[in-house]
């Protein structure tokens, strides 16, 4: 392979719009050399594989599988893949440090699909709001539990992202390219300039066009939302779930009304404040100016 792009989340840091302008543009993407696969594409070209080890448990040969059953099926000499959940689920860092695999699957990415080049883009959130998100995220694929309860098991310091970029750069080789962007960065360029942003970032050359609204894409759930979605959770079969979460994405998201409360400002303030050190070390790692805008007190 002559040039692989690894697009790894991490989760709710704007992987559907990224994944909404990959699949726009695919056919330009094409014309350069690259294949497009954004994660049900992955999923399904590789047989599920990935999903079998993320979510069941299973051995993380299976995430070496996926990666050589894809290997064999690519007919572009280059490839874009968009997964935000390539290195484990949304809910990683409540058993643990946040997405700890991460060296082992880029190792196997490396191994199996064998590029000349690669290029890494990885986006972080910051931690009060990243916890926030994915419990939500949960709730919308149909858990039960309080914010509360999905808390319990996790320890401030399973949240370090400088951590985390450390042992991504220590798994690629030498002459990789790895990116990591803060999803803030949304408020100042907006959803187009982020896109374009990330698709100058691949290193494909390729500007994007959008023919979709890019506007609509990130929604959530309102506190309305989250307390109807809890209790029909407990109560609807699978398919019912998933009508009754379209409809709450239709008529009761975060766009038109006032979003949940979870963290208090006491638990935020004291999440962040132990997270200082390793923030700063983050920000200094990714070589960005100024002072991290994940620091207490920051808006």
């Amino acid at each position: 392979m002559k040039h692989l792009v690894l697009h790894a989340g991490a989760a709710k840091t704007g992987s559907t719009l990224v994944q909404k302008a990959l699949n726009a543009n695919r056919e330009k993407l094409g014309a350069k050399g690259y294949a497009v696969l954004v994660r049900h594409d992955y999923e399904t070209a590789t047989g599920g594989a990935h999903a079998r080890w993320r979510r069941r448990g299973a051995g993380i040969e299976n995430v070496a599988l996926g990666f050589a059953r894809l290997r064999d099926q690519l007919e572009h000499e280059s490839l874009v893949l968009s997964h935000e959940d390539l290195f484990a689920t949304v809910q990683s860092f409540r058993r643990g440090p946040v997405y700890r695999s991460a060296g082992d699957v880029l190792r196997l990415a490396v191994k199996e699909l064998r590029p000349e080049r690669i290029t890494v883009l990885f986006y972080v959130r910051r931690q009060d709001r990243f916890v926030e998100s994915a419990y939500l995220q949960t709730v919308r694929m149909g858990s039960t539990l309080t914010f509360e309860e999905f808390m319990e098991p996790v320890a401030d310091e399973y949240l370090r992202w400088d951590v985390l970029v450390d042992q991504m750069r220590a798994a690629l080789p030498d002459g990789a390219d790895l990116r990591v962007k803060y999803f803030e960065t949304i408020k100042t360029l907006g959803s187009r300039g982020f896109v374009r942003d990330f698709f100058a970032a691949t290193g494909a050359g390729v500007p994007p066009t959008f023919s979709f609204n890019t506007e609509s894409v990130n929604r959530g759930y309102s506190d309305v939302a989250l307390q109807i979605a809890l209790l029909g959770n407990g109560l609807l079969e699978k398919q019912d779930t998933q009508e009754l979460r379209h409809f709450l994405d239709a008529h009761f998201s975060n766009l038109t009304h006032p979003p949940p409360r979870l963290l208090t400002p006491e638990r935020r303030a004291g999440l962040l404040a132990t997270l200082a050190r390793s923030n700063e070390a983050l920000h200094r790692g990714i070589g960005a100016d100024g002072t991290s805008p994940y620091l207490p007190g920051a808006s």
